[in-house]
């Protein structure tokens, strides 16, 4: 299958990690894990980061749209 690099969240369970959201791989596969422990201030600092970009909307074809009822034609 070559390199492929994910990521995913879970949580640390003794030795197992559990996800948050299955993986498209199947059992058996070969995974390098790489652990960054969050403190919970850190989660939701960018947690409140990516709420705030979600606020200000985003471009689509030199339009900002900020609901996504504005995408829709009425």
């Amino acid at each position: 299958m070559g390199s492929l690099k994910k990521v995913y969240k879970g949580v640390i369970e003794g030795n197992i990690i559990r996800l948050e959201k299955e993986t498209e791989l199947p059992a058996g596969t070969h995974a390098f894990v790489t652990l960054k422990i969050m403190k919970k201030a850190e989660q939701e600092e960018i947690k409140e980061r990516q709420l705030r970009l979600l606020d200000q909307g985003f471009p689509l074809d030199n339009k900002l749209y900020s609901k996504r009822e504005d995408l829709y034609d009425r």
